[in-house]
């Protein structure tokens, strides 16, 4: 089993001081080597907060979480750090690319932490950007490329480190409708060569349906619509 979360629980302190707000209520989960997951509800319900969960981002109040074997729980700050550049990749609304840095040298920078052990990550790179269809943009900054092209080179960026779960929240969230079905087909491309599992967080419910399990987050619980 890839991913196992159990009776995770989580709350958030209100601003005004009021009672805290609970996020999750119980939320167990598991998800096999291979799989594609979406995560829908409605906007402040936690979806993020779960992804960040797996992603070793945040931590629960209550519950625990197994990744690739490893209990986050478990984890000091030192061995998160590396579950997070080796483990798991990361997708986000915003492409977050260095304006300086040329395509691939963004793609690069998830490596730098390991200089010296990692002599094909060069050659890894320009091979993810050409997957995504990039290998005409290697030296182009992030300034010159299309919102669809900045968010496919941080999709290579997220894989370069050869991940075994790829965490998309609400990647397709800043494109338009036409560049938002090409970034899914690029995920669903991804995990059909690669066996690459997938984990998005999205409001589309016609791009979630892309993907092999469907699970809603309402009232800080998950539900299986395919179950």
């Amino acid at each position: 089993m890839l991913i196992e979360l159990a009776d995770l629980k989580k709350t958030y302190a209100a601003p005004d001081g009021s009672d805290a707000v609970p996020v999750l209520n119980g939320v167990s989960l598991k998800i096999d080597q291979g799989e594609t997951v979406a995560i829908v509800g409605p906007s402040g319900c936690g979806k993020s907060t779960l992804l960040n969960i797996v992603g070793a981002l945040d931590h629960p109040d209550s519950g625990t979480a197994r990744v690739a074997g490893q209990d986050l729980s478990q984890l000091q700050p030192d061995a998160l750090a590396e579950f997070r550049n080796e483990t798991v990749g990361f997708v986000f609304q915003l492409h977050h690319l260095l304006p300086q840095c040329t395509i691939l040298e963004n793609v690069l920078i998830p490596t730098l932490p390991r200089q010296g052990r990692d002599g094909n990550a060069a050659q890894r790179a320009k091979e993810l950007l050409s997957a995504v269809g990039l290998e005409h943009r290697l030296n182009h900054r992030p300034g010159q490329l299309s919102g669809g092209e900045r968010q496919r080179a941080a999709v290579a960026r997220a894989l370069i480190n050869q991940p075994k779960v790829l965490l998309a929240d609400e990647p397709t969230g800043a494109l338009d409708r036409v560049n938002a079905a090409r970034l899914v087909d690029l995920l669903v491309e991804m995990n059909r060569s690669r066996g690459l599992p997938i984990i998005m967080v999205t409001h589309a419910a016609d791009l979630a349906q892309r993907m092999g399990r469907v699970l809603e987050l309402v009232d800080g619980k998950l539900f299986d619509h395919r179950a």
